[in-house]
């Protein structure tokens, strides 16, 4: 679906933040996941796997907030992917009752597919920004994340 953005709708969207980075975000995520359409992963196991890869050691309870699931949803999709043999839990050394997990040999060769599907999908979405317009958006982006992640 094709959508032409008139001036009135422009400046409808630069007043409305959320509707905006919501339409980004959903279309980064349509975009990644055609992509790793083949994989035979949920989406949702796919960005758990990704997030695992990419911050090794995390707890499962940090990991359930991040993806915004609860942690028995957590509990069950890495039960999933430890069953496929690409996470192992490990016990946390400060509280026997967490978990901190991490991706296994056997996940490396799909977690750089992930990566690279990630890549193409980046790479797309800042076709024709220059160097400097990405550096740009990215501090700006950090910006507000850290604005709002202050809880002022």
């Amino acid at each position: 679906m094709t959508v032409l953005w008139s001036p009135m709708v422009r400046a409808r969207s630069e007043a409305s933040l959320g509707p905006v980075f919501a339409d980004v975000l959903r279309l980064l995520r349509r975009d990644f996941y055609a992509r790793a359409e083949g994989l035979d992963l949920t989406p949702a196991l796919a960005r758990l796997l990704f997030y695992v890869a990419r911050e090794p050691l995390s707890r499962q309870i940090d990991l359930a907030a991040r993806l915004e699931v609860t942690p028995v949803t957590l509990g069950r999709m890495v039960d999933r992917l430890v069953g496929c043999g690409y996470v192992e839990r490990l016990s946390d050394p400060t509280d026997r009752r967490a978990f901190r997990l991490q991706v296994t040999a056997q996940a490396k060769p799909f977690t750089a597919r992930l990566e690279a599907i990630a890549t193409a999908t980046r790479e797309r979405a800042l076709e024709g920004l220059t160097v400097s317009e990405r550096k740009q958006l990215m501090l700006l982006l950090d910006r507000v994340r850290g604005n709002l992640e202050s809880g002022r």
